[in-house]
């Protein structure tokens, strides 16, 4: 049976179902602003509800477009009622006021502040209802139709009780429980199946399609199991005590409360023709701390929508893309999109936030940085910054190019500043595409690893704000940035965004 993402017929009637909710909503609060009376507001005429129709047709495409940049629409699945509130607030108080201010400046009529805050508040409530009823209804029927993700219980010891204890809580509404492995049964933990060399009968006996490592094995046994559940296709993950397997991404555990993490090897994520990493910041960090020797000369590239979308219409940007060490998916529509196709431990990575957690680390880790790009304004600003915020950073040097095709030997002159300077890593701030091409056409030439971050000189440096950290978190914070610079940016977000989700449609 196909997942809802597979089918894009679902999720347009899921949208339209939405858009019907905000015209219901509309028509009730136009209802009950009319029989409020004269006595406590200002008359209202029942031809104003026909009247202002397109008002609410206007407000009600608009709120479905911004729900669909958002890709409220991969999914039905309500995780969190607070952050689902308050983003369907947003876009719900945006929609109606820009459609209503709109509507005042084309033709002169003033709707009326009291139908538009009854309309929002109605919406709002409409909205969210609809959303929860439709999260539990397809959890119900994940449960009689689909099955939900059957897990055993690898291991013996306080973990293993703990995270048993977690998972009775959820049993039959988030997961099914296959059993117990373990060298002897825990008398804590039930329904034991057999030793670790039984994992093959017990997969195939059970149908398990995951399987939590909660206490330490000896090195050969796990490598064998991990061979094992890779051949029955059997995801695997750890309470983390191997650091030698924290290749993927930390992630929150559904079903009990413990840490996991993905034990696999560096994961992509095929989208629009870019191998996206499925990674998380942790996981970054570790994989290029663990790499940093070998990776010098090679480069990083720091991905998003926009960049994805000139590398499906590119192939030479594209190679460009694929031919990083990694492409990190710092647009929140690329890590959503690897989570809906099954890669639970995909998070956004941002280019600031890299660049930020590297700077932080370098005291204990002796990383020294160099700086290319921007202004010489911009570069002394970020100096001071770092040498306040980061005093255990070591800058090595700091290059502001002219803004015009080098020179051969200016090119030579400044490859030789970088690689005297023997920095561990080069941080490029070109912006796209031009410091990706910019570090594939110096690969191999750079003794250090190079990193394309685009704004991160400006945002460290203080020259511009970052999105306060609710709206990152809302995926809002292509908002911000458009507000702050809507001449460059409008164009970007919302006709490479509907590019975006037009191309990804399943």
């Amino acid at each position: 049976m196909k997942h809802y993402r597979d089918y894009i017929s679902l999720k347009i009637i899921n949208a339209a179902s939405e858009l019907v909710l905000i015209i219901i909503s509309y028509l009730v609060a136009a209802m009950v602003r009319y029989y409020l009376g004269e006595e406590l507001i200002q008359i209202f005429h029942r031809g104003d509800i026909a009247k202002f129709i397109p008002f609410a047709l206007a407000c009600g495409l608009l709120s479905i477009i911004l729900y669909a940049v958002f890709g409220d629409y991969s999914t039905i699945r309500v995780k969190n009622i607070r952050k689902e509130l308050t983003r369907v607030f947003f876009v719900q108080a945006i929609s109606g006021i820009s459609t209503a201010g709109l509507l005042f400046l084309t033709n002169g009529s003033q709707f009326s502040r009291a139908w538009l805050v009854l309309f929002i508040i109605v919406s709002i409530i409409l909205l969210l209802i609809k959303r929860v009823l439709f999260s539990a209804f397809s959890l119900y029927w994940c449960r009689r139709n689909q099955g939900l993700a059957n897990i055993l219980i690898i291991g013996t010891g306080n973990n293993a009780r703990r995270y048993f204890r977690g998972m009775e809580k959820v049993l039959h509404k988030e997961c099914e429980y296959a059993g117990h492995i373990a060298p002897e049964a825990d008398p804590q933990i039930g329904s034991y199946l057999g030793t670790y060399d039984m994992l093959n009968e017990i997969i195939d006996r059970t149908g398990a399609d995951e399987a939590v490592v909660c206490s330490e094995i000896d090195e050969q046994v796990l490598n064998r199991m991990l061979i094992a559940c890779a051949i029955k296709n059997v995801m695997v993950y750890i309470v983390p005590s191997y650091n030698d397997y924290l290749s993927g991404g930390r992630i929150l555990s559904t079903y009990g409360d413990l840490n996991m993490v993905e034990v696999s090897a560096l994961k992509v994520d095929n989208i629009l023709g870019v191998n996206i990493a499925v990674t998380s910041m942790e996981g970054t960090i570790s994989r290029i701390t663990d790499n940093l020797k070998d990776w010098k000369g090679q480069y990083i590239c720091v991905s998003n929508v926009h960049t994805t979308v000139m590398a499906h219409e590119n192939p030479e940007y594209m190679k460009i893309q694929n031919e990083a060490v990694m492409a990190l998916p710092d647009g929140s529509p690329l890590s959503s999109y690897s989570r809906d196709n099954g890669k639970t431990t995909a998070k956004r990575v941002t280019g600031p936030d890299l660049m930020r957690e590297l700077l932080l680390r370098s005291g204990e880790n002796g990383f020294s940085h160099f700086f290319y790009g921007s202004t010489e304004d911009t570069l002394k600003k970020l100096k001071e910054k770092i040498e306040e915020r980061y005093p255990g950073a070591r800058i090595a040097g700091m290059i502001s190019p002219p803004f015009r095709e080098l020179t051969p030997e200016e090119d030579a002159a400044y490859i030789k500043q970088i690689n005297d300077a023997a920095p561990d890593f080069l941080w490029v701030g070109l912006g796209a595409p031009k410091q990706e091409i910019w570090m594939a056409a110096h690969r191999g030439r750079i003794n250090a690893l190079m990193l394309g971050v685009g704004a991160a000189f400006d945002f460290e440096s203080g020259n511009v704000k970052r999105a306060p950290k609710w709206m990152q978190n809302m995926k809002l914070e292509w908002l911000f940035r458009m507000f702050q610079d809507p001449k460059r940016l409008v164009k970007r977000y919302f006709v490479t965004n509907i590019k975006y989700l037009w191309l990804t449609r399943k």
